[in-house]
């Protein structure tokens, strides 16, 4: 696994504090759409530090939670060991699999053969993404710049799109929602938020507390966050 997609775990109570939570509208939507009771069982693949397992745990009988990291496990307390690549259940095991902004950081050619073995017929697939990085008013250019850096630094570790590589899979096309809102911060709480962003959680505390010592004195605030919510949904075949 790349020191990218296992980078969150140096940040990990941060992440679990200041993310913005999921869309509840759009989980709604998703549990419509996969037709799921109260009683499916569902699972929280790349489940991170629990705030999507929370979320299901309000909804459905049964959640249990997958997370490679052992620090963001930590803070989980209920995840097992395992990867989307390596999915430690039984095949045919659940009714829908949620996946909480990580399906990026899967290897799509063994992931979707894996969500395919522990679904059960006509079982779903949630995937859940929240783009929050824009501002209102923008940043200035000299803060983005500075920002931007440790973004090209890892560029080489970020898969390429995943989309198409369910074509010809055992899942239907893939269908979209979006659902957005906002949220304002200050200028202190939005370099929290940048910290646990794959890039600026990757490179060292020391490196992270010169960079934002760097850009806090070019930031005014407040500054409204549009919360781009994104639902992309399927079931197999």
């Amino acid at each position: 696994m790349s020191e990218l997609r296992l980078s969150f775990g140096n940040v990990a109570e941060t992440y679990r504090r200041v993310r913005p939570p999921y869309s509840r509208p759009l989980l709604d939507l998703a549990q419509e759409a996969l037709e799921l009771d109260a009683g499916a069982h569902v699972l929280d693949l790349g489940a991170g530090t629990g705030r999507l397992t929370e979320e299901l745990g309000r909804r459905f009988a049964e959640v249990v939670a997958v997370e490679p990291d052992e620090r963001m496990r930590a803070l989980h307390g209920n995840a097992l060991a395992g990867s989307a690549e390596a999915i430690p259940l039984q095949a045919a095991t659940v009714d829908a699999v949620f996946v909480g902004e990580a399906f990026h950081w899967f290897d799509p050619a063994h992931a979707i053969g894996e969500l395919a073995r522990v679904l059960r017929p006509r079982g779903g697939l949630a995937i859940f993404w929240t783009h929050w990085w824009e501002t209102e008013p923008p940043l200035p250019e000299s803060a983005l710049e500075l920002l931007r850096e440790p973004y090209q630094r890892f560029a080489a570790q970020r898969n390429p799109p995943w989309d198409d590589r369910f074509t010809d899979s055992p899942f239907e096309s893939l269908r979209y929602e979006r659902h957005e809102e906002a949220m304002v911060v200050e200028p202190d709480e939005l370099l929290e938020l940048y910290s646990t962003t794959s890039s600026l959680a990757a490179i060292s505390r020391e490196e992270r507390e010169q960079l934002f010592a760097a850009v806090r004195p070019l930031l005014a605030g407040p500054y409204s966050l549009p919360l781009k919510h994104e639902l992309t949904w399927t079931r197999l075949v």
